[in-house]
């Protein structure tokens, strides 16, 4: 039985990683820096310093798939960029030097598609790291290193994987807060909301990383993950909306979304909480976010779930949550 080690697997994406690579058959250990719990048949759980630390006894291992990560926050303190390199450039470092020493020589990495410099046009997998925020640099740097890591042994494999935006049951970022503007009835667009945007399903992501592990060509690749149908804003909302029974979905005119924005941002100093529009979100929201996964596809990648029945899957867990 093939057996990978997964890092960070108490997050939102490790929790549904688990059970998927369990009914393909694959066994694992699950490492968190907690102890994790609920894990399939065929896993086991580790913590990170038990790991790092060399106390832990563990079987061989065929692939790390690294997905402990110090995730984007909107408004980044000295405190987390100082967390963004501490977790998600030593740590990556950290877990490259643990399957050099046990003699690991395949590594998948889930990066980010902040990763790269933001654009209007579609980004394939060249567009060149040039992120324009913290997290996004912190994400960038650790590619190098596994790219370097990779590129020190011929017979090395590793696999970075730029994820959307990932959504999914027990998911309570990235789309949550638009579905659930989106049942309650509340403005979720501006203007006419065209802005397209990529998304993938946390099945999907895994699908993908599952793919990963099976890669065995020497060198470093990297692939985008998202889903395969990309929707404009406006489309996902109606999409949302049918699913859930919800009313149409409202929109605010842009000249008033613009406004306002500078308000939101007034607010926010002032109070230190987060208000509902602020210049920095308008921007994201209007900035299109579309990464084609042409090249993953190519490369023998099939889509396990449908846009439509990943976001059917998220709103069921909503309705009881």
């Amino acid at each position: 039985m093939t057996h990978v080690l997964v890092t960070g697997a108490r997050g939102f994406v490790g929790r549904g990683l688990g059970p998927f690579l369990a009914a393909q058959g694959i066994g694992g250990t699950a490492i968190g820096r907690e102890l994790p719990t609920g894990l399939p048949a065929g896993w086991h759980g580790l913590t990170r310093g038990d790991v790092l630390g060399g106390t832990a006894k563990i079987e061989p291992v065929d692939a790390v798939v690294h997905l402990e990560v110090k995730q984007h926050v909107p408004r980044p303190t000295a405190a987390d960029e100082a967390e963004f390199q501490r977790v998600n450039v030593a740590g990556t470092g950290a877990w490259l030097d643990w399957a050099t020493r046990q003699g690991v020589g395949r590594f998948v990495f889930v990066s980010t598609i902040k990763a790269v410099a933001s654009t209007t046009a579609p980004q394939t997998e060249t567009a060149p790291l040039a992120p324009n925020t913290p997290y996004g640099r912190s994400k960038a740097a650790a590619e190098r290193l596994v790219a370097d890591w990779a590129a020190a042994d011929p017979t090395r494999t590793a696999v970075i994987l730029r994820p959307a935006p990932v959504y999914g049951p027990g998911n309570e970022a990235n789309l949550s807060a638009f579905v659930r503007q989106i049942i309650a009835g509340k403005p979720c667009l501006i203007g006419r909301g065209e802005t397209r945007k990529s998304v993938v399903s946390r099945t999907n992501l895994a699908a993908a990383i599952a793919f990963a592990t099976r890669r065995d060509i020497p060198g470093c690749e990297v692939f985008n993950v998202s889903d395969r149908e990309t929707f404009s804003l406006a489309e996902l909302a109606a999409l949302i909306a049918s699913l859930a029974s919800a009313p149409p979905p409202r929109s605010i005119p842009a000249a008033l979304a613009t406004l306002t924005a500078p308000v939101g941002d007034l607010i926010e100093t002032l109070s230190g909480r987060d208000f509902p529009l602020t210049t920095a979100r308008l921007r994201a929201i209007r900035e299109t976010s579309v990464f084609p996964c042409d090249k993953l596809l190519a490369a023998g990648f099939v889509h396990p779930q449908a846009t439509r029945d990943g976001l059917a899957e998220m709103l069921t867990w909503l309705a009881t949550h």
